[in-house]
């Protein structure tokens, strides 16, 4: 995982990002520390891309494709707002070469395999009891089969309630369907501890037919950020800045699977500003936000919890009945549960919004202000301030490493504030001579480059 941030206000975006890196592979995961995640997407205009999650697509990491965008930009470059450069990119992206059918199989046999691990989780606890249930007239392999098909079903019936990703609107239910149907087969094995029927391989189809085309989220997704300044509807630049963030995480039916995260557009106004954090982002919330969602979660789930108890508790304890209009009786705790749900639900949607709402004004108020070295110092003590409380936690060490920050401006464009690299320009002259044209050897031993 990784923290990154990005402060905007009219004056321009500073970003920054840490460069701990988790690695999966082998049966264990390995954390490094000079991964890139931060990139100048254009030689010519004021453009950046972050990173974040999954640090490649279907194989090929992210900074490869990143740099060969750079070295072919949109023909209408001049003209494409933020959100435009995001399109583009991810257009390239799906063009790209290296995106070929074996590796879209083999992301989508990833999928099928997380999802039977899921269902054979939520199975696991429940055979033992439906065997003793059934007073053993069931023989194991029955019980397996019925309970997978009922688990299933209900996750089923769950994701048919869920938005199609906006991505992939107009591709059909029977489009994926046929797509996936001959690779299911193909892993029947591996899908269920029996041989399924064909009944079963196409409810599990199905299943993951809405698990490709629904808007819901994955471990193994990627988090796009760009950021910068665009051209506005008249085609000039943009006066102030903007920022456009997708999750990305596969490809289905010949189209990218990905949903919008953030839009973010600064305009004159003079409150105009705001801390944006991406992946783990708990730490920046309680910061900018007064609070974090864990407390928030873990504070709904306290008042439903004792809510439900003291009602059920008291009107037991004095022998209270609960009669409606009708003359029938609400039980105790029927009418806790409801009163737990809905002081939690008040909790979440009034106090809780409206503490982080007067927060946030407050920071955003301040960041509109600021002049731009303060949002290049904000940008990267943010990220840092997320690392030390990683180091003093039981974290794994998945936020830390040198931290890259970046300034975009109008006038300036994207400029390096801090940026760690694998080589020193007094000792690559040649490198020097074919990227610029011209030796630009340091003059002082040491100096490093500045490097594209």
């Amino acid at each position: 995982m990784t923290t990154e941030i990005a402060v905007i206000n009219r004056l321009g975006v500073a970003i920054a990002a840490d460069s701990a890196v988790t690695v999966s592979g082998f049966g264990t995961d390995k954390v490094f520390d000079t991964g890139d995640k931060l990139f100048e997407l254009s030689e010519r205009f004021p453009i950046a891309l972050m990173v974040n999650g999954s640090m490649d697509f279907l194989g090929v990491p992210w900074e490869i494709v990143a740099k060969e965008f750079r070295c072919a930009p949109p023909a209408d470059a001049d003209k494409l707002s933020i959100k435009q450069w995001m399109q583009r990119f991810l257009d390239f992206v799906s063009n790209h070469p290296a995106v070929k059918d074996p590796d879209i199989d083999r992301w989508v046999a990833a999928l099928v395999r997380e999802e039977a691990a899921n269902l054979a989780e939520s199975v696991r606890g429940l055979v033992s009891e439906a065997a003793d249930e059934e007073n053993g007239n069931e023989n194991l392999q029955s019980v397996l089969r019925r309970l997978f098909l009922e688990a299933t079903t209900d996750q089923l019936k769950i994701l048919q309630t869920e938005p199609t990703l906006e991505s992939l609107e107009g591709i059909t239910h029977d489009d994926v369907m046929r797509k996936i149907r001959s690779q299911l087969a193909a892993l029947n094995g591996e899908i269920y501890p029996f041989k399924a029927n064909a009944d079963e391989v196409d409810i599990f189809t199905q299943l993951i037919a809405h698990v490709l085309l629904k808007d819901i989220d994955r471990v193994n997704s990627s988090g796009l950020i760009i950021c910068g300044f665009g051209a506005n509807e008249t085609g000039a630049k943009d006066l102030f800045p903007s920022l456009y963030a997708v999750g990305i995480d596969g490809h289905i039916c010949g189209r990218l699977r990905y949903q919008k995260s953030h839009d973010v557009t600064i305009s004159r106004g003079t409150g105009t500003g705001s801390a944006i954090s991406f992946a783990q982002t708990d730490v920046i919330d309680r910061l900018l936000k007064g609070i974090d969602n864990r407390f928030v979660d873990a504070s709904r789930e306290f008042i439903e919890q004792n809510v439900a108890r003291a009602v059920q508790e008291n009107f037991e304890r004095a022998k209270l009945k609960i009669i409606k209009a009708d003359g029938t009786e609400i039980a105790p705790e029927d009418m806790g549960g409801f009163l737990g749900q809905l002081i939690a639900g008040q909790f979440e949607s009034k106090f809780a919004v409206n503490l982080t709402a007067e927060f946030e004004k407050k920071f955003k108020e301040t960041i509109a202000l600021m002049p731009k070295q303060d949002l290049i110092e904000l940008a990267e003590a943010l990220v840092n301030i997320t690392a030390i409380e990683r180091k003093a936690s039981d974290d794994a060490g998945t936020v830390g490493g040198p931290i890259d920050v970046a300034l975009i401006t109008r006038a300036e464009g994207f400029v390096w504030v801090k940026r760690k690299h694998h080589f020193r320009a007094d000792l690559n002259p040649r490198y020097m001579w074919r990227r610029f044209g011209q030796f630009q050897a340091a003059e002082k031993s040491g100096d490093e480059a500045t490097h594209p």
